[in-house]
Order: C-alpha cells, then structure tokens, then sequence
C-alpha cells in the first residue's frame, strides 16, 4: 500500500498556489504583486519597530457615513507632522508631503486630472497609503474624499 502525500497546508499551499498563478499574469501584474510585495514587508517591519518601541498601533473607531469613507486631515502640535486618515488607515506625513498634495490637488485643470495625478505620485511616492486604504485607481471615493478635504482645508499661498 502506498502512503499518500498529504496535501500542502497554511503557508506552503499559498505559496504553491502564487506559484502556479505566476505563469499566468502579464508584466504589469507582476509588478504591481512585487510592490504589494514590499509595501506589506515595509508595514511588517514599521509595526515590528512600534511595538519594540512600545508605540501603540492607532486603531479608529468612527464609522463613516454611508455614501461617504471617512477622510480626515489633522496637524499635530508645533504642526512637524500631518495624520491622514483614509477609511480605516491612518498614515502619517511629513508637511512637505501635504504641501505636494496640496499642490497637485490644485494644478490640475480638472478634478478628474488631479485623482489621476494624485494617485500616480501616490503610487510612485507612498504605495503604502494607496495599499493600506486599499485605493486601486484614481477614481477610489477615498481618494476623491482626500481631494475634497485638501480643497477645503487648504489654500494655495499667492506668489
């Protein structure tokens, strides 16, 4: 009697799967896998780093309304740092971060155009806000709602 090999479980069967999937996904898919890939390695590491640290992860409780995802902008004290949050993530910015935002936000010509290049610099410059609100194109209502916020909280300073 032959001893049956036993079927991959947990890890090794996601593994395999991935794997199997590979041969099937075009170059531009690959990519977007591979920095999926690094952004969840860079959040592992950013979360590992937080608890050795003893810094709580901020969890929100407030539940958006209905038809619009909770988008909120805040300035914490002495204003050296921006909390942006999209949904349920919460992601910290630098204010020459929100200073570019704000910029892109208004440059374009068409509101259409600045989701468009909002989420191109996004993705170039911080996937890890585009992945941890889960926001796949420029037409997300999370990124329509950061647009919205940006417009009503700031102004562009006359030169």
């Amino acid at each position: 009697m032959k001893a049956k090999k036993s079927a991959p479980s947990g890890r090794a069967k996601i593994e395999k799967e991935l794997k199997d999937a590979l041969g099937e996904i075009d170059e531009e898919g690959l990519l977007f896998l591979l920095r999926q890939a690094q952004v969840l390695i860079h959040n592992t590491r950013v979360d590992k780093l937080n608890r050795e640290a003893g810094t709580p992860r901020v969890v929100t409780a407030a539940a958006p309304e209905p038809d619009r995802p909770a988008v909120s902008i805040e300035t914490s004290e002495g204003g050296k740092t921006i909390f942006l949050t999209l949904g349920r993530s919460r992601k910290v910015l630098t204010p020459e971060e929100m200073k570019r935002i704000v910029q892109i936000c208004y440059a374009a010509e068409s509101r259409s155009e600045a989701l468009r290049r909002l989420f191109t610099v996004l993705a170039r410059e911080r996937k890890d806000i585009l992945a941890d609100a889960t926001i796949g194109n420029p037409d997300n209502p999370l990124l329509v709602g950061l647009f919205e916020a940006v417009r009503a909280r700031y102004r562009l300073e006359d030169r």
